[in-house]
C-alpha cells in the first residue's frame, strides 16, 4: 500500500464500519475499537500547492514528502517519452511500497531486475494511446516533460475496495497509477484531474491496503488543482472531486481531505464525479441541503489521533501566512473527527509575501521550532534536543496512553520533493540568487557551479534532446530532491529534460547501507545526528545550505541550457541568462544532464565527508577545538551553564 497509510488504513477501516453502521465484530466495543486505531504507528505524508501568482518567481510549485518507514523503496526512475502501436494496451499494475516496489522495464531502468528477483505481474490493462510523455517517478509521478507536476497525502475515506487480483477484488486502479497515466498523456493539471477521474470511474478505484482515499496536488505553468478520491460502495467505480487553488493563494494538505463545498456548475473551479450526491444521499452521509460538503461526507477524519493532520495544516498556513493567526487547537466529539466538524483550517489562503523556493524546504523540515509544540525541546527531546520520537508513549491498549505531536519532518521519511512549474526567467533568477547570493555577489554561484564542472567529451554539446511530441521539452520546470529526513538531507534540482536521474538517487534498499546511495547518505547523517542533536544539526544545516546553494546555481543552468533564449509557452526561457552564466554556457559547456550528474556525485561524496567530519568532532562527549593550541570544549545539553 502506500507508504503514507499502510498501517492507518487498517485503523481507518475499523472506523469506517462504525461510521456507516455496518456491524463489526460482536466482540468490539467502542472502547476496543477506538484501542484498536491507536495500535501502530502510522505512515503518513504532507503537501503544498503553491499558485503561479503566489509564488516569487511566477511559477507553480507543489510539494510531497513521503513518510514512509525503513522499508519503502526510495529509489527515483525516469520514464522516456514513446510511441505505441495502434491497438496497443496499457499494463496496468499492483501498488507496492516496500523495496522493491516494482521488477521490470515498465518504468525504467532503476526497476529492472536483479539476479532472482521475479518480474511485477500486471493485474490488467487498458487501451494505449498513440504517443506518451516522459516523466519522473518513485512511488507516484513527479513530474513530466510538458511540466505536468505531481504531490500526494493520504486520507481516510469511507468506502473501501480492493484491487483485482485479491480475494474479493474487483477494483483496477490505485492512486500510483492513476498519477501515472496522467503524466503520461496529458500536460495540464485540468485535463489530468479529470483524466484520473474518469479512469477510475470506468476501472474503480482501491486505496492503500483496500481502504482509505487519496489526494493529489497536481500543478502545470498556470494552474493547481487539489484533487480528491475515493472508492464507491460498489467497489468497482470511484468518486472525486477536484478544486483549483485560487490565483495568489497557497493550500497545505496532511493525511485528511481539505475540500468542502463542491460546486460543479462552477466548472473552473470545480470538476467532480456528478454521482457523488447521490451517493452521500443514499448513505445518510448528506442531507440533501445546499452545497454538498465533500470532507464533512466522505472523511473519516484524522488519522492515529486528534492533531494527527491538524497540527501540520496548522503549522503550514502559520508559516505561510502568519497574519491569518489561525488557531492551532479545535474542537472534536471523538480523537478523530476535529478537523472534519471545527473546520478550523480554509482550504487556501494568500500568503504574506510571495512564496520562494526557500519557504518550502523550511516548511518541510518542521519540528514546530519556536513555537509552543517545539519538539526539540522537554524531557521527551533528551539531553540534546532530539526533535525525533520512535514510539507511540504508553501501554498498547490503553485509549489514554496519547501520542506525540507528529511533526511535518519525520526520521522515518523516504523522501521529499518540490517540483516546478512553469515561471518567469527574470523573477526565477531573482528567487534562485536570493539562495546563491546570501553573502557574496551575484556570480558567485556561478563561479562556484563552475568549479563542480567536468570539460565535457564533444559528443556531450550541443542543443539538448527534444521530445518527438513537436512542442518540446518542459524547459523552466525542475525538481527539488531530497532523499530521507527532508530536516537533515541535501535537496538537490534535477529536469526530467536530462533523462534518467543520477545514479546515486537510483540505489538504495533497507537494512544495508550503501555508500553509492543518496538516501543511505542521509540516512546516515540523520541516525548520527542523533548522539549529540542541538549540536551537530547546525552543522548539518551548514553543509545543506552550502549544497542547496549550489543548485540553485545549477538550476539557472537547467533553464539556460534546456531553452537558451525565446519566447515564453514555446518552451524556451523568457530572456537570455546572465552574463556570468552565459558564459558557463558556451561551445564547451556540458550538456546539462553531466551538470546535473556531477552535482550529484559532489552531494554524496561531501555528505559522507560530512559524517566523518561529525564524528571527528564531536567524538567522546567533546567539541574539538576549531583551532590548534586550543582546549576541548566540552558539551553540555541545552540550558545547562
Amino acid at each position: 500500500g502506500s507508504p503514507c497509510a499502510r498501517s492507518a488504513v487498517r485503523r481507518s477501516a475499523v472506523r469506517r464500519q462504525r461510521s456507516l453502521d455496518v456491524q463489526p465484530s460482536e466482540n468490539m466495543t467502542p472502547r476496543s475499537l477506538f484501542a484498536l486505531l491507536a495500535l501502530s504507528s502510522t505512515d503518513a505524508c504532507t503537501m503544498y500547492g503553491v499558485s503561479r501568482t503566489a509564488s516569487a518567481d511566477g511559477s507553480t510549485m507543489v510539494s510531497h514528502s513521503d513518510d514512509g518507514a525503513g522499508d519503502s523503496d526510495s529509489r527515483l526512475s525516469y520514464v522516456p517519452p514513446a510511441r505505441h502501436k495502434p491497438g496497443s494496451m496499457r499494463h496496468i499494475y499492483p501498488t507496492i511500497d516496500e523495496y522493491p516496489k516494482f521488477i521490470g522495464d515498465a518504468f525504467g531502468k532503476t526497476f529492472l531486475p536483479l539476479p532472482g528477483q521475479a518480474l511485477t505481474k500486471p493485474i490488467g490493462q487498458i487501451p494505449q494511446v498513440e504517443a506518451t510523455h516522459g516523466y519522473y517517478l518513485n512511488g507516484y509521478a513527479i513530474q513530466n516533460d510538458c511540466e505536468l507536476s505531481f504531490g500526494e497525502s493520504t486520507a481516510s475515506a469511507v468506502f473501501r475496495a480492493d484491487a483485482v487480483g485479491t480475494p474479493n477484488g474487483t477494483a483496477l486502479l490505485a492512486i500510483e497509477e492513476l498519477s501515472h497515466l496522467a503524466a503520461e498523456r496529458v500536460c495540464t493539471a485540468r485535463e489530468a484531474v479529470q483524466l484520473m477521474g474518469d479512469l477510475a470511474v470506468q476501472y474503480g478505484f482501491f486505496g492503500p491496503d483496500g481502504g482509505a482515499g487519496e489526494m493529489l496536488v497536481v500543478g502545470d505553468p498556470d494552474e493547481v488543482f487539489v484533487f480528491h478520491i475515493l472508492s464507491d460502495p460498489t467497489a468497482r467505480s470511484a468518486i472525486w472531486a477536484a478544486q483549483r487553488v485560487p490565483e495568489g493563494e497557497v493550500m497545505v494538505a496532511a493525511n485528511h481531505f481539505v475540500i468542502r463545498e463542491v460546486d460543479l456548475d462552477d466548472a473552473d473551479r470545480f470538476l467532480g464525479s456528478p454521482h457523488m450526491h447521490r451517493v452521500a444521499l443514499q448513505h445518510g452521509l448528506w442531507d440533501g441541503r445546499g452545497k454538498l460538503d465533500f470532507t464533512a461526507a466522505f472523511s473519516l477524519g484524522e488519522y492515529g489521533n486528534k492533531y494527527y493532520s491538524g497540527r501540520r495544516m496548522w503549522d503550514g498556513f502559520r508559516r505561510f501566512a502568519p497574519s491569518v493567526a489561525l488557531p492551532p487547537a479545535y474542537n472534536s466529539t471523538d480523537p478523530w473527527s476535529g478537523l472534519k466538524e471545527s473546520r478550523p483550517y480554509p482550504f487556501s489562503v494568500p500568503p504574506d509575501a510571495p512564496l520562494a523556493l526557500t519557504d518550502l524546504l523550511a516548511a518541510h523540515r518542521s519540528h514546530y521550532e519556536g513555537t509552543s509544540f517545539d519538539m526539540t525541546r522537554g524531557v521527551a527531546a533528551g539531553p540534546f534536543g532530539s526533535p525525533d520520537r520512535y514510539a507511540v508513549p504508553g501501554t498498547p491498549g490503553d485509549t489514554k496512553r496519547g501520542a506525540w505531536e507528529r511533526s511535518v519532518a519525520i526520521y522515518r521519511a523516504a523522501f521529499a520533493w518540490i517540483a516546478q512549474s512553469g515561471g518567469s526567467a527574470d523573477r526565477g533568477r531573482k528567487q534562485d540568487s536570493a539562495v546563491v547570493d546570501r553573502d557574496s555577489a551575484a556570480a558567485s554561484g556561478a563561479v562556484a557551479l563552475q568549479k563542480l564542472l567536468p570539460d565535457p567529451p564533444p559528443e556531450e554539446t550541443g542543443a539538448l534532446r527534444r521530445g518527438d511530441r513537436g512542442d518540446g521539452c518542459g524547459c523552466r520546470s525542475k525538481i527539488w530532491f531530497g532523499p530521507a529526513d527532508p530536516a537533515t538531507t541535501v535537496f538537490v534540482p534535477l529536469s526530467v529534460c536530462a533523462g534518467p536521474p543520477p545514479e546515486q538517487y537510483t540505489r538504495g534498499g533497507p537494512g544495508k547501507v550503501d555508500r553509492e546511495s543518496a538516501y543511505w547518505a542521509h540516512r546516515y547523517t540523520q541516525n548520527l545526528a542523533q548522539v549529540r542533536y542541538s549540536a551537530m544539526i547546525v552543522d548539518i544545516r551548514a553543509h545543506s545550505l552550502e549544497w542547496e546553494e549550489q543548485g540553485a546555481a545549477l538550476a539557472l543552468q537547467i533553464g539556460a541550457l534546456q531553452c537558451g533564449g525565446g519566447a515564453p509557452g514555446q518552451g524556451q526561457a523568457a530572456s537570455p541568462p546572465p552574463d556570468a552564466l552565459q558564459r558557463l554556457r558556451g561551445d564547451s559547456a556540458p550538456s546539462l544532464r553531466r551538470q546535473i550528474e556531477r552535482h550529484a556525485a559532489a552531494v554524496l561524496a561531501s555528505t559522507w565527508a560530512l559524517t566523518d567530519d561529525l564524528v571527528g568532532k564531536y567524538a567522546d562527549g567533546g567539541e574539538a577545538a576549531p583551532r590548534a593550541g586550543l582546549r576541548r570544549r566540552p558539551l553540555l545539553a541545552p540550558g545547562r551553564a
